[in-house]
């Protein structure tokens, strides 16, 4: 049992990080043994030679981030590393092994493809001197008293912020530093015991006091699965030890930890197997398996816990324990060469054909970034692929730009709209699956590879992935990204998507052409959301592959961002439209999901729920994510701006009102502050960034809800409507002021299904636009009338005896918005008018008040009219018979058991 909570212990001191040289070229090992040992003899004698010049590593490059991957330099840079030690003291005192056997363990490492090492104690600067010359590089955990209740100790405080002081500013300045971990593991208890809050402050506070010391070291902090849930806002990447034995169990955990760390790259720092209690055997099968998973899912790299056998910690030699791949006397295990075998051959693991892609850029005068875009697709580490180029009717120099690329098809068509551009895309393509981006994205050049592994490996007929802004994009372009109405992914759970953006999408083609390709009616935007919702509908699944990522320029000027969101406002009305049942009834769409990304700025949601399991035991304290916005969400919506100046115009009868509109203006303003202090943008930016933040926050619900609201008044009306049908009339009868009902017979055992269809068939035919299947809802068809009012129709049918079968339509005519808010705003003028006695002012209410009310009753006229028309022509084509509505009961008199003979006491109409 102590050996058990030694190995706790060990595990729980671990911490993550690594980098990696510009070269991941494999040398030879025996080779590279000799050679790499030889330069470090021969620094050696150099440093004991007062004249011999001592190599200088200050212009070295240091490891940087580019998107969710690392890079030195130009070359991207997998992390592939060991933990090292820690050792028995040497004579220096320190936890590492004699200065000779360190260079023996550097070469070893190197040739086996190593390129980072994780350390648990500071090493020396001759030490990073040493690493580097191997290509080695160093993440450095600050050790310091965290699993200590260390709040209750001001010292214990400081002395962890000297600790990290002290490493940034002697450490992490030299090049061989590729990261410091701030901390590593504080213990599930002592988190839930003072908070996550507070703890996230305090180790922000540490990643700000190592930046501030050594600004070109990455810094961040080692969690694992039991604080998940901790979230510090500053890190450089998200970093975890995490020990799952089960490939598939680890990959699906991955999926979950990408969406945890977000646009940060993500790395496991500690994964090991002991062949004490294992076999070596097993221990190849775990890591093979380990590294295959990480590397597949678009990890940043991890480290292998741990190199070697020889392990000290706890004042004495561990003997009973084995997770290295080399024994403590450094002869290597099968794992060893398990390890060197896969880490060669990253990022390519796939173990299955990779069909042919053909990736299709829409493009509308996108000369600004096209040349970048198609310059970035050439470099696609993809064996067989092709890109299609898509120019939608351009007056600027794409075609001049296309010329430049023989090798892309260039497809020039007259101005269609976006959606018809991607269909001619899908059309034309040769692959078996369809990829797209947007002219103003750039790909990673693993962007492709990581699309379709993800596509394979879930089994999925769609598949998107993430879209973050390049760090080129100007100072502008920065505070549009964090501002609201960005592009988001939405999902269900960690690997199911409801939505996927349109700038980074792929579909199987034969099923996207199945399905009819993307909607032409969306011209600019929407077709996207409108081909994810019909694809669920269909029955199939949409994946997400958080590896494969593009850059997406966000507009570089606050024109063209009221712009964009102006043609989202109206396309939300278009969907609204289209899919009535995924908004609700002031337009905001309900997603299944949760929205992930810049599309959920802007969007205060309620704090996640997270599972502690009994006690806080759980190992796997688990984030659920939730859509319930708080009160901040609603304080910068169109709807609060018209609530607020409908009380200043409460303000002409009673002053007072000015000032709760006013108050009610200065809680926006709150809102943006509070938004924008929390906005992610560097500390360096121009002074005016942050206040233009805030300004965004408070024009872009108003910009987008305007033009969702002039779409809809402009296009939603009633299909025309000709004579009065006498016929049709004396079929409804009033049930309510807001229900009236139709009935039909029939004796071919025809009901409620024929009529449905044939009903939802002629709406269609009429431009009604509504919900025909409302597969979420208590009705059957809901129709939008003429912006007064909506229609729900139901229907049932009743048996009276086969084949006789007798159904009911019911009609509610359901208010819409526009007469509530008018209603609800002179009535409230009458009242509050009458109440000061303010006659005047109260009769013009008065007057107000009876126009609306007249509006409304024109509308109900004409709504109901029209929606009986459509049931009564929908049941002569199904083949019922109309019934003439009589005075007192409709219900047919006869029988209704399944004997019952007795025909339907009403006439039918003629």
């Amino acid at each position: 049992m102590s050996l058990l909570k030694e190995l706790a212990y060990i595990y729980r001191r671990a911490k993550s990080e690594a980098t990696d040289l510009s070269s991941d070229r494999k040398i030879p090992r025996p080779i590279a043994m000799q050679t790499l040992t030889s330069i470090s003899m021969a620094r050696v004698d150099n440093a004991a030679s007062s004249n011999a010049p001592i190599v200088d590593h200050s212009r070295s490059p240091r490891v940087r981030i580019d998107g969710r991957l690392f890079r030195v330099g130009i070359t991207d840079w997998y992390l592939k590393g060991f933990t090292y030690g820690p050792f028995r003291p040497n004579s220096a005192n320190q936890f590492l092994p004699e200065r000779m056997r360190m260079l023996e363990d550097f070469a070893n490492l190197r040739s086996l493809g190593c390129n980072a090492i994780r350390l648990y104690h500071r090493p020396t600067v001759a030490m990073l001197d040493d690493a580097l010359d191997h290509g080695i590089r160093v993440m450095i955990d600050v050790p310091w008293e965290k699993h200590r209740c260390f709040f209750e100790d001001w010292t214990a405080q400081e002395d962890a912020i000297k600790a990290v002081r002290k490493t940034a500013r002697e450490l992490g300045r030299h090049p061989g530093a590729f990261a410091l971990s701030v901390g590593n593991e504080i213990p599930h208890d002592i988190v839930r015991f003072y908070g996550e809050r507070r703890i996230e402050r305090f180790i922000e506070k540490l990643v700000d006091t190592a930046k501030s010391e050594a600004p070109d070291c990455l810094v961040t902090y080692t969690n694992y699965p039991s604080t998940e849930f901790l979230s510090p806002r500053n890190l450089d990447f998200y970093c975890a030890n995490v020990y799952l034995n089960d490939g598939a169990t680890l990959g699906r955990y991955l999926d979950r930890l990408q969406h945890v760390a977000g646009s940060l790259p993500l790395i496991l720092g500690e994964y090991g197997v002991d062949t004490i209690r294992n076999s070596e055997s097993h221990q190849c099968e775990a890591l093979e398996s380990h590294l295959h998973e990480v590397f597949r899912r678009g990890l940043a790299g991890s480290f292998v816990f741990s190199y070697t056998d020889d392990w000290y910690t706890g004042g004495h030699q561990i003997k009973d324990w084995a997770f290295g791949v080399t024994r403590a006397d450094r002869t290597e295990k099968p794992a060893a060469k398990v390890v060197s075998n896969l880490w060669a051959k990253v990022p390519n693991l796939s173990r299955a054909k990779l069909p042919r892609v053909s990736v299709v850029v829409c493009s509308y005068n996108g000369a600004a970034t096209l040349e970048e875009c198609l310059t970035s697709l050439g470099k696609l580490n993809y064996p067989d692929y092709e890109v299609v180029l898509i120019d939608d009717g351009s007056t600027d120099g794409s075609r001049a730009i296309a010329e430049k690329f023989p090798a892309v098809r260039y497809i020039h068509q007259t101005n269609r709209g976006l959606s018809a551009a991607r269909n001619v895309g899908a059309e034309l393509s040769t692959g078996e699956i369809v990829a797209y981006t947007d002219s103003d994205c750039v790909a990673d050049p693993h962007w492709l590879m990581y699309l379709v592994q993800a596509m394979q490996d879930q089994q999925v007929e769609a598949i998107g992935g993430p879209n973050v802004p390049p760090a080129s994009d100007s100072w502008t372009a920065k505070c549009v990204a964090a501002s609201p109405g960005g592009p988001s992914h939405v999902m269900i759970d960690d690997r199911r998507s409801e939505h996927v953006p349109g700038c980074n999408m792929a579909f199987r083609r034969d099923t996207l052409l199945g399905l009819g390709g993307f909607d032409v009616q969306f011209r600019q935007a929407g077709d996207d959301v409108d081909l994810c919702w019909r694809w669920m509908e269909a029955g199939y699944t949409i994946g997400y592959a958080p590896a494969a990522l593009v850059w997406h320029h966000r507009r570089s000027s606050v024109r063209a961002y009221f712009k964009q969101q102006e043609g989202y406002g109206r396309s939300e009305a278009m969907l609204q439209l289209k899919h009535p049942q995924r908004f609700n009834r002031l337009g905001y769409s309900r997603w299944l999901g949760v929205i992930y990304g810049e599309g959920a700025v802007g969007l205060p949601t309620a704090k996640p729920s997270v599972y502690h399991g009994k006690f806080g035991a759980g190992l796997f304290q688990i984030i659920y994510r939730r859509n319930d916005y708080t009160a901040w969400a609603y304080l910068t919506l169109f709807e609060w701006h018209l609530l607020a100046a409908m009380v200043a115009l409460m303000g002409f009868i009673w002053p007072p009102a000015l000032l709760i509109s006013g108050a009610m203006w200065m809680l926006t303003v709150v809102a943006a502050i509070r938004a924008t202090a929390r906005a992610p943008i560097a500390k360096n930016s121009p002074w005016w960034s942050r206040p233009l933040i805030g300004l965004l926050h408070i024009a872009q619900p108003i910009v987008r809800a305007w033009q969702r609201y002039k779409y809809r008044f402009n296009n939603v009306h009633l299909p025309p409507l000709t004579n009065r049908d006498d016929a049709i009339r004396e079929c409804c009868k009033s049930i309510s002021l807001h229900d009236h009902d139709l009935y039909f017979n029939s004796k071919e055992a025809l009901g409620r299904e024929q009529l449905l269809e044939v009903m939802a068939e002629n709406a269609k035919k009429l431009k009604w636009h509504g919900d025909f299947a409302a597969e979420w809802e208590s009705h059957d068809i809901e129709l939008f009338g003429d912006g007064w009012h909506d229609i729900h129709v139901r229907t049932a049918t009743e048996e009276l005896g086969w084949p006789k079968r007798f159904t009911r339509v019911r009609c509610t005519l359901r208010p819409a918005a526009r007469g509530v808010l008018l209603f609800t705003l002179a009535s409230a003028w009458i009242i509050l008018a009458a109440s000061l006695g303010e006659k005047a002012r109260a009769l013009a209410g008065c007057g107000a008040w009876i126009g609306i009310a007249a509006c409304v009753w024109h509308s109900r006229v004409r709504c109901r009219r029209a929606v009986s028309k459509l049931i009564y022509v929908s049941a002569l084509q199904a083949n019922l018979e109309p019934v003439v509505s009589r005075t007192g009961s409709t219900a047919p008199a006869a029988d209704r058991s399944v004997n019952a003979n007795e025909d339907v006491e009403l006439s039918t109409a003629n």
